[in-house]
């Protein structure tokens, strides 16, 4: 897997990276969006809202959602939980970009936290953002560059409490991994536009 570009989701604030791998999608008008258009940022938010793929995710992953800690949530019931958890998560992720963009007080540092308890980088931290709540499974997985300045490189609806013990969550932590290196290029083009942003 390596990536193909950058596009901005809030310019000068929120990006995300378009990897080379074949994804499928179909907006709500029933139209299939091409490859090339669907970086993570929309593959994930398209997926999470998309009660065909949930259902087919849920059912393939019904073992994990059977788990005392999910409460006996059914199919049906964790599609909703899904949709809902989506719908919230972009309106604040964007209002936090945009609003950081002007104001300290409010911006995308204050919503995602390291990857890992406790562990800061000091340069090109991995990060992760949720929604606040109880039982929260939507996971958006980015490089920080600056306090309102971050890559989404992917994401992840986590049912298992670590990201080392399923495969689609062992990807994700191979993106960032991707992503991480492909910002600390010196050699990489898309470097210099962050840079230009953050000075």
């Amino acid at each position: 897997m390596e990536i193909v570009s950058t596009f901005a989701v809030v310019e000068e604030s929120l990006y995300s990276v378009l990897y080379d791998t074949e994804i499928n999608a179909v907006d709500d008008n029933g139209v299939t969006i091409p490859v090339e258009q669907l970086h993570e940022f929309r593959r994930l938010f398209y997926f999470w809202n998309d009660p065909v793929r949930l259902r087919a995710f849920f059912e393939e992953h019904e073992e994990d959602l059977k788990e005392a800690y999910w409460e006996g949530i059914t199919i049906d019931e964790a599609i909703e939980k899904t949709r809902k958890e989506a719908k919230k998560l972009e309106a604040i992720l964007i209002e936090y970009a945009e609003h950081g963009k002007t104001t300290r007080h409010k911006n995308l540092s204050m919503l995602f936290k390291p990857l890992s308890d406790g562990k800061f980088e000091k340069e090109f931290e991995k990060d992760k953002v949720k929604v606040d709540g109880k039982k929260t499974w939507i996971r958006l997985y980015a490089i920080r560059i600056d306090a309102n300045l971050f890559v989404v490189c992917g994401g992840a609806i986590k049912l298992r409490k670590t990201l080392n013990d399923r495969t689609y969550l062992l990807n994700e932590l191979e993106k960032l991994k991707i992503t991480r290196s492909y910002l600390m290029d010196e050699d990489n083009d898309e470097l210099e536009l962050f840079e230009l942003i953050v000075n």
